[in-house]
């Protein structure tokens, strides 16, 4: 079996993101193509400014590009509602923003913070959140 027999974890075809304001365009994507397998780990290098984030934000939900195409486990992120983005970021990505201060709540433990998402999104009971924050801690090399 070869990889282009496996569906793909995302895929990125002709990815344009244009940013416009007061009469000045920015082209931050290009015709992007990308395709990640299952199995396969990926990092996104380049000098600031070449789309990184821009990139990251499109997969996470958090932007929409301007042409072309993105698929995240078969959603296709191009002409998403803004209902079924929401529980896209909700139910299958997680982002952590580079400022930590916008990510956790100083006073919770680590398990914690991992913890709240379940709970908001009403998830399994306090042992079973307990011990997925944990093993998602553990498979980052976090301690609490």
């Amino acid at each position: 079996m070869t990889g282009t027999d496996v569906e793909p974890v995302i895929l990125c075809e002709n990815l344009v993101r244009i940013y416009s304001t007061e009469g000045i365009e920015v082209q931050a994507l290009q015709g992007l193509n990308l395709r990640v397998d299952p199995g396969e780990v990926v990092a996104i290098v380049g000098a600031s400014g070449s789309g990184k984030s821009t990139l990251l934000n499109i997969l996470s939900g958090i932007d929409r590009p301007t042409g072309g195409r993105a698929l995240v486990d078969g959603r296709d992120l191009t002409y998403m509602s803004e209902k079924a983005r929401v529980l896209y970021q909700r139910e299958v990505v997680g982002f952590v923003w580079q400022q930590t201060a916008r990510n956790l709540l100083p006073y919770l433990t680590a398990v914690q913070n991992v913890e709240v998402p379940m709970i908001l999104a009403g998830g399994p009971d306090a042992r079973e959140r307990r011990e997925r924050a944990e093993e998602l801690l553990d498979a980052l090399g976090i301690p609490d």
